[in-house]
């Protein structure tokens, strides 16, 4: 646990983590990587990225959305209908949270034909019941374990952000295809939730972890406005992205095969768009004339989100230096990069500072699948920093709390969820 105060050492790191094992490897595109994930991260667990108890209801039944609007209703890759798990308040609380699953994404074809052979991208396999962890904090920063809460699986390989009306061919299969309606599966789980009570929701919360934090990111405003339209009393409307701050980085290689380009791949391939269909933000589109694929990233469209955020995320994402930075880690060099990854994830995370509405905490632990509770810096704890943001009793800087120290706080950080450095 970290004081400000107490800023010592330094250390360099080696990251070990599931679905991440070298650049070759896309995050959990195989069943394999996608078990062994389940038992090594919270993320598909409905605790929106978070480990821990705390907050998490228990014994939410699966809802499968009907497919009656034809070329727009929900689905996962593989066609199998979209589905959710809805635990409402047993005290007829008015506060709710949506935790959004996270899982990577696929980046081609190939990749997403392969996810729609598991539970990444068909509901076929999903379980009766699930967890929903909320995020409504209390003022002395615990979590309210009674809001209604939805946890959304993670069915469709693109952040919920892409639509097209007609399947898609896969050139390597073929015969085969792909359904992307992942802004219809947001929607469509968004429609659900105003039936059942969120219209007369007082306080909203959406979250989500790694790819699912990306996702709070991009669709907190769209849910934001339709909160505005349809629950009138609803004067509480934040976001709590999870790890999911990913960088517009090079490879170690500086190499043509990197994250940046993956993405852009899939804004095209899944047909990312800025109207009704669409999941991005017409503000980034137009800073962005030529490059409208910036939008589908967090450090680049952030700058437009008007929903206030408090954002959980380590400078040295244990995913990001597998996946983005792509080394092992075992040179001087590659170690020397690492860092330098860490003052770069800094750098592009300045502008959130900027805006009085954001909050932050920022570890140096080596993570992805962090253990958020044990965090402290200053003296409290990342969800009594979250909670004082949350009631306004911090604003601006004073919401903005980031580690200074090298990889795992220079080697002090014993954090289970810590990869260890060498």
């Amino acid at each position: 646990k970290f004081n400000m105060a107490s800023f010592w050492g330094s250390s360099l790191l080696v990251v070990v983590i599931a679905c991440a094992m070298a650049p070759t490897i896309l995050a959990c595109d195989t069943a394999e990587e996608y078990e062994l994930r389940t038992k090594t991260t919270p993320f598909h667990l409905g605790k929106g990225g978070f480990f821990g108890s705390e907050g998490m209801k228990y014994g939410a039944p699966l809802t499968l959305l009907p497919q009656d609007k034809g070329d727009e209703s929900p689905a996962c890759l593989d066609g199998s209908p979209y589905g959710f798990y809805f635990n409402p308040s047993t005290t007829n609380s008015t506060r709710w949270t949506i935790t959004i699953e996270g899982g990577g994404w696929c980046y081609n074809e190939d990749g997403c034909y392969n996810r729609s052979l598991m539970k990444l991208g068909s509901s076929k396999e999903w379980a009766p019941t699930a967890g929903c962890k909320c995020m409504n904090p209390m003022e002395d920063g615990t979590l309210d374990n009674d809001c209604n809460c939805i946890y959304m699986p993670y069915g469709d390989g693109a952040s919920f952000s892409g639509y097209r009306a007609k399947p898609w061919p896969v050139p390597t299969h073929p015969g085969k295809f792909l359904t992307f309606r992942g802004i219809k599966n947001f929607d469509g789980t968004l429609d659900f939730a105003f039936a059942h009570g969120l219209d007369k929701a007082t306080e909203f919360v959406i979250t989500g972890g790694s790819a699912g934090g990306l996702s709070t990111f991009l669709h907190a405003d769209r849910a934001a406005a339709r909160i505005a339209q349809e629950a009138p009393k609803c004067s509480v409307v934040k976001a709590a992205p999870v790890v999911g701050y990913f960088l517009d980085h090079p490879n170690y290689a500086h190499s043509a095969e990197n994250y940046t380009a993956w993405m852009k791949y899939i804004y095209h391939m899944q047909n990312l768009t800025f109207g009704a269909d669409g999941a991005l933000l017409p503000a980034c589109q137009a800073a962005f004339p030529g490059n409208e694929h910036y939008c589908f990233m967090s450090p680049h469209m952030q700058q437009f989100i008007k929903t206030p955020f408090f954002m959980f995320n380590s400078k040295y994402d244990a995913w990001q230096l597998a996946n983005i930075l792509q080394t092992k880690w075992t040179t001087k060099p590659e170690q020397d990069a690492v860092l330098q990854y860490g003052l770069d994830f800094l750098s592009q995370f300045k502008p959130v500072e900027t805006e009085m509405k954001h909050g932050a905490m920022i570890t140096s632990c080596i993570c992805h699948g962090c253990d958020w509770p044990e965090f402290e810096i200053e003296n409290k704890t990342s969800y009594q920093h979250y909670a004082d943001w949350f009631f306004h009793k911090t604003s601006g800087m004073d919401s903005i709390h980031i580690d200074p120290r090298l990889p795992n706080g220079g080697g002090d950080l014993k954090d289970k969820s810590c990869a260890p450095f060498p």
